[in-house]
């Protein structure tokens, strides 16, 4: 193929070269490239043409759906109306199910929740319910609603708008009053632990007291605004088998992985981190088992020691039962299908855990070279590392006791003090009638507020409401 410069002359050749670089230098050349479009900005134009998706041509129906979620990078699962500097797993949802038009609002949609999981704490068997837009026309006359083989590909439309670390599962078809919170029959959870020097017998006994209908106030964090009335609830099982599929005997003693299942049909806000708290401390040995029964019974201990609560990393909202749903786990369930959603759930959750698999045999291999070092003894001889982690006690030599938070954290106290001689916490009536108090004092100051006074500074508060109390007693009198 010739080009339009084969017969230039030498000559020629150069003063074109001289014309074009003149051309791309000149102060017009620039203001043409600062205001040429980007793809961005004609991509925003076309999007702004596009005529609004009209919801109204479709029928709606009520479905569940199954989701999974690592909750390490956020703020718990509730949304807290803050998703730019407080990112939650229902605010990702929101947004996904927005995108994907199959609701019109999160509010007018008939959202419920099986739970809310804290910050960090994450998830395999949360389920919502949800109204949401069917493949079925408004114009269609029939009655009867879709089945799934012919409905929206609701996971893959989902797993699509979804972040890495969260995936809807599957979908059920919900009757009408659905309630993902009140139709729930149970819900179970699963704590991750390695063993390190605690004794599993021991925590077995102590589970064995959990289980049954109990007064859980000692187990939790009470929060007087919601008003909880009662703190019984019920604990279908608790036991502690080992984690599966992990090899870790080589690293050092107590490295073995365990886990607690937790079963029962309600659980009280951080109930399951209080209870693995004190269950801990019965490994150690620094509690009796029967510290368990102490607490739960609310005559003998009418409100909670002061003890912290364990890690929210190792937590698991692991399965929520219900009855009468029939789940789908891929577009088509019914005919065959060379790529299933689920397969590709499967994938994508393979190449996630291959690279956290190699993160921590990277790790591994750091500490199994580390626990070779010697360490120098009182008497003079030499011990490696692992050697002198496995002779060492929960209290070591200076009588300072270790106290296991979960996660791989680890508390270190110079004198260890029983739970039941600790300080107590207010009693959830104290709780309340506090909250009663400071609630009237916020209605009082905005009331001032609201009629153009002043307001007292805080240090002076109390004194002025009294001397205040006192002067409308002397007027009416």
């Amino acid at each position: 193929m010739t080009s339009k410069y084969s017969e230039f002359s030498r000559e020629q050749l150069l003063a074109r070269i001289d014309e074009l670089e003149t051309r791309v230098n000149s102060p017009m050349a620039e203001e043409e490239l600062v205001h040429k479009p980007t793809q961005s900005k004609k991509k925003e134009r076309i999007e702004s043409k596009k005529r609004p998706f009209d919801m109204s041509k479709y029928t709606t129906r009520k479905i569940a759906l199954r989701v999974a979620y690592i909750g390490w990078e956020y703020c718990g699962y509730a949304t807290q109306n803050q998703p730019d500097r407080l990112p939650t797993i229902e605010d990702m949802l929101f947004k996904a199910l927005l995108s994907c038009r199959l609701v019109e609002s999160i509010e007018s949609s008939d959202y419920t929740r099986c739970g809310r999981t804290d910050k960090g704490v994450s998830g395999l068997g949360q389920v919502i319910g949800i109204n949401v837009r069917s493949k079925k026309l408004a114009s269609d006359t029939d009655p009867e609603l879709l089945p799934a083989e012919k409905e929206f590909p609701y996971i893959d439309t989902m797993n699509r708008m979804l972040p890495d670390d969260i995936r809807v599962l599957a979908w059920a078809p919900a009757p009408e009053d659905f309630s993902a919170r009140f139709h729930c029959t149970a819900r179970t959870y699963k704590y991750f632990f390695n063993k390190g020097k605690m004794n599993i017998d021991h925590m077995r006994a102590a589970c064995s007291y959990f289980e049954g209908k109990h007064d859980f106030r000692n187990f939790c964090k009470m929060d007087p605004a919601k008003n909880v009335l009662s703190y019984e609830r019920h604990i279908l099982s608790m036991k502690i088998e080992p984690v599966q599929h992990t090899t870790t005997d080589t690293v050092g003693e107590g490295t073995d992985f365990y886990e607690v299942q937790l079963k029962g049909t309600a659980f009280l806000w951080h109930q399951v981190r209080f209870m693995m708290s004190v269950l801990f401390l019965v490994g150690q040995g620094l509690e009796p088992a029967e510290t368990v029964r102490d607490l739960l019974d609310i005559e003998k201990v009418p409100s909670k020691p002061d003890f912290p609560m364990s890690s929210d990393l190792p937590l698991v909202l692991y399965d929520c039962e219900f009855k009468g749903l029939v789940w789908t786990y891929s577009f088509n369930d019914v005919v065959y299908d060379p790529l299933p959603a689920s397969y590709r759930t499967y994938l994508h959750l393979h190449e996630i855990w291959t690279g956290q698999m190699i993160r921590a045999i990277t790790y591994q291999n750091f500490l199994c070279k580390v626990g070779d070092y010697p360490v120098l003894m009182s008497d003079n001889t030499t011990k490696t590392v692992l050697d002198f982690v496995k002779d060492r006690g929960v209290i070591s030599p200076t009588g300072m006791a270790t106290v296991p938070r979960g996660g791989g954290k680890e508390s270190r106290l110079g004198k260890y003090k029983s739970v039941m001689d600790r300080p107590r916490c207010d009693s959830d009536e104290l709780k309340k009638e506090k909250f009663e108090v400071r609630k009237k004092r916020k209605i009082e100051r905005q009331e001032i507020l609201a009629s153009g006074g002043e307001l007292p500074p805080s240090r002076e508060w109390k004194s002025w409401r009294q001397r205040n109390a006192d002067n409308n007693a002397n007027s009416s009198s």
